[in-house]
């Protein structure tokens, strides 16, 4: 894959609950196959946000329903539902690497993690006992794969990654068949949803350098696709790992672009903080907030949403920051 990144702050993410996800597996060609659609569970939107206190790092777990307020393109809505922490949805978390390439540097794709999976372990388990666990990966030789569907089992998890990035592949280049092949992983993903229960969010998890790049509008086109699922990505790099400062016309950093889009974050880590930095993904997860309100209408267009505390909440709440994804889209029963 064409070399398809800094450590950040603790991450938040907001998710538009899905009742059932329609979607087809990716045809041969350049692009994937039109959308999976958001289909709004009895006419309910589900805002998950999470709440950092600037000062401590920590996710905040003190504020009510009445501290919120939400604005559907900048209409405000009535909160109808709200829910936290153990009351807010399970999460299913697919793990996704990119498989080691005979002439590919480690710095640049998944290559530092081959053979240091176990330094994951402690935070694997700390997984919430109601959440899933998932493995896929892709290859610049167009491979693309499901290796562990949804489980409970983390023993399995660990395995699996081991597995996976354990032995070598070869590619003509690492050029447009890697960006398709990690387009079809991601389909793969999103088709797997479908069997799953309407409340699991799945929340993908790139262990991945993130050395490359893409053409922007084709980024920007299948972004589009994901944000009309309830997937959130997230990534980890090594530290190590190189920094991209430019791709002429394209969009660099394609899995630090699909997790800010989607609502995630991207964090720089060592091996000595492998496991912390997944668990800090796994806190702000576990302590969300879970708004629901009902849209206007099912129009099938790209809404904007904005959430933040009522004035009272802010003077009692000061050094807050509210992050959440910023759009949904409401698409009409096909």
């Amino acid at each position: 894959m064409k070399p398809l990144g800094l450590f950040l702050l603790p991450l938040f993410q907001l998710t538009v609950f899905v009742s059932q996800i329609f979607a087809q597996q990716a045809p041969s060609g350049d692009l994937p196959s039109p959308s999976p659609q958001i289909r709004v569970s009895s006419n309910l939107v589900l805002v998950p946000v999470v709440a950092l206190n600037l000062s401590t790092g920590l996710p905040d777990q003190t504020l009510k329903r009445e501290d919120f307020a939400v604005f559907d393109n900048g209409h405000p809505v009535s909160i109808s539902s709200f829910d936290s922490g153990a009351s807010a949805r399970p999460l299913t978390l697919w793990f996704v690497v990119q498989c080691s390439m005979q002439d590919f540097s480690d710095s640049e794709g998944s290559g530092f993690f081959r053979g240091q999976i176990h330094l994951f372990e402690p935070a694997f388990k700390s997984v919430d006992r109601r959440d899933t666990v998932a493995v896929a990966h892709w290859c610049d030789n167009g491979d693309a794969i499901v290796d562990l569907p949804p489980t409970s089992s983390v023993d399995d998890l660990s395995v699996t990654l081991q597995r996976v990035l354990a032995p070598f592949y070869a590619a003509a280049d690492h050029d447009r068949t890697g960006e398709l092949a990690l387009q079809k992983t991601l389909q793969l993903i999103v088709d797997a949803t479908r069997s799953l229960t309407p409340e699991s969010v799945p929340v993908i998890i790139f262990l991945y350098g993130d050395h490359s790049g893409m053409p922007k509008s084709e980024a920007d086109h299948f972004i589009g696709e994901l944000l009309e699922t309830s997937a959130i990505a997230f990534g980890l790099k090594d530290r190590r790992s190189h920094f991209v400062l430019l791709f002429m016309g394209e969009q660099k950093e394609v899995a630090h672009y699909i997790a800010a889009q989607t609502g995630g974050q991207y964090f720089a880590v060592t091996p000595e903080t492998y496991a912390s930095g997944l668990q800090t993904i796994l806190q702000q997860l576990h302590f969300r907030y879970e708004l629901g309100f009902t849209p206007a209408a099912l129009d099938g267009q790209r809404h904007n949403l904005r959430v933040q505390l009522v004035d009272s909440a802010r003077r009692q709440h000061r050094g807050l920051r509210l992050r959440y994804r910023l759009a949904y889209v409401p698409a009409p029963p096909r």
